[in-house]
């Protein structure tokens, strides 16, 4: 009697470490895949949804990081030809020379908001120009656009990577999302749950819930 005890229990114990190992391969396809997990598990509809949410999601992925690639390589061509920025400037670089049409301009804001600070508010000429010093552009920092006409259109060029950028977290972002809902949905199916109700008393309904695991 004891022996068959302890055969039981071993089966019991091996019989559930297989459901589990079961249960946690379908989340992690899930998680790789989604879609893949409740395929796996016969939910052939709502996987093939989730799956082909995410093919959309990960073409559009790759293929607006390649578009922002060469979108970048544009601006930067662009800005070096007909405004002389250096093409291995930081890439914080550029938003400046988006926003003015020279150094000159921008360094003349600055002075302008430095002066009234260290010299007008505050008297502190050794701190008016160290600050000058630090965010004013020289050297081959420099640059002017040729026109008007020429910021103007890298002004669109930056734009518009601006919002391919965007799309691209936003792919990212859905991409994530499937994963999470996968995830959540496969846990859900891999469980066998009993729901049902039933009267109890005279005036009264009880909803009786097993949950397996």
């Amino acid at each position: 009697m004891k022996h068959r005890f302890v055969l039981v229990l071993m089966l019991y114990l091996f019989g559930g470490a297989l459901f589990a190992q079961s249960r946690f391969a379908y989340i992690g396809m899930s998680a790789l895949v989604p879609g893949s997990g409740e395929i796996a598990m016969g939910k052939t509809n709502r996987g093939l949804f989730l799956l082909s949410s995410e093919i959309i999601a990960a073409y559009s992925f790759f293929k607006t990081d390649q578009d922002m690639n060469l979108q970048k390589d544009r601006y930067k061509r662009y800005a070096n030809e007909y405004a002389g920025v250096p093409l291995d400037s930081p890439q914080g670089h550029y938003q400046y020379v988006q926003e003015y049409i020279s150094s000159d301009d921008y360094n003349e804001y600055i002075e302008m908001v430095v002066r009234n600070y260290y010299l007008i508010s505050n008297y502190d000429p050794v701190s008016y120009a160290e600050t000058i010093a630090a965010e004013s552009f020289s050297g081959d920092e420099q640059w002017e656009w040729q026109s008007i006409e020429h910021w103007q259109t890298y002004n669109s060029m930056r734009r518009k990577h601006q919002k391919m950028k965007i799309n691209h977290n936003l792919a990212l972002g859905i991409m994530l999302l499937n994963r999470a809902i996968s995830i959540v949905d496969t846990a859900l199916l891999s469980r066998n749950m009993n729901i049902y109700a039933g009267l109890s008393g005279y005036d009264g309904v009880s909803l009786n819930c097993e949950l397996r695991f």
